[in-house]
């Protein structure tokens, strides 16, 4: 199981930073490395238990498709989805109030494909990662297989948090920037 986590501070009060986590397709603008081509509440409407949303975006030149369903809601606390995607992953979006702002903080938990972790293994860490021992750990560690994959799963998590963190970092700057009007 991989668990990505970010928090950041934001200064904007609780209600303006948990509906903007309640806009899908703006929240997907606001992602780096991520185009979204359609992204939409099915339905139309707003988020609640039992809503789902439809992604189609396009990830490092690839078009990836999923939905989303809302498992939990409290207002201004607390969204909770679950998607049907080829990896299901659960997203956990949690606000609370923090000095004169607000405290954001998402955590994605899903069970990646060996597919996911072999392209980890392509990594510089890894080719450096005790090479002159690979040959032989196999014989002196029993649970080889095991580390291997605890690694590649540490290493998977460290590339998304990365992403998570550039992705927060968008919400803080949209959210704190003044807002410009055409009056």
């Amino acid at each position: 199981m991989v668990v990505v986590s970010g928090s950041i501070y934001i200064r904007a009060p609780v209600e303006r930073v948990f509906a903007l986590m309640c806009d899908p397709a703006a929240r997907s603008r606001l992602q780096p490395d991520v185009k979204p081509l359609q992204v939409e509440i099915e339905g139309g409407g707003s988020l609640a238990v039992g809503r789902s949303c439809r992604f189609r975006l396009e990830i490092e030149g690839r078009i990836v498709d999923y939905r989303t369903r809302v498992t939990e809601f409290e207002p201004n606390r607390l969204l909770l989805t679950m998607s049907d995607s080829a990896v299901p992953f659960e997203t956990r979006i949690e606000t609370r109030p923090e000095s004169d702002g607000t405290r954001l903080t998402q955590t994605e938990r899903f069970e990646p494909t060996d597919e996911m972790l072999i392209g980890t293994a392509e990594s510089e860490t890894s080719r450096n990662f005790l090479s002159w021992l690979e040959p032989i750990l196999p014989l002196v560690d029993v649970d080889y297989a095991r580390s291997v994959r605890k690694r590649q799963e540490l290493e998977l998590t460290h590339e998304l948090e990365e992403k998570l963190g550039r992705w927060l970092l968008a919400v803080k700057r949209e959210l704190e920037s003044p807002v410009t009007r055409t009056d």
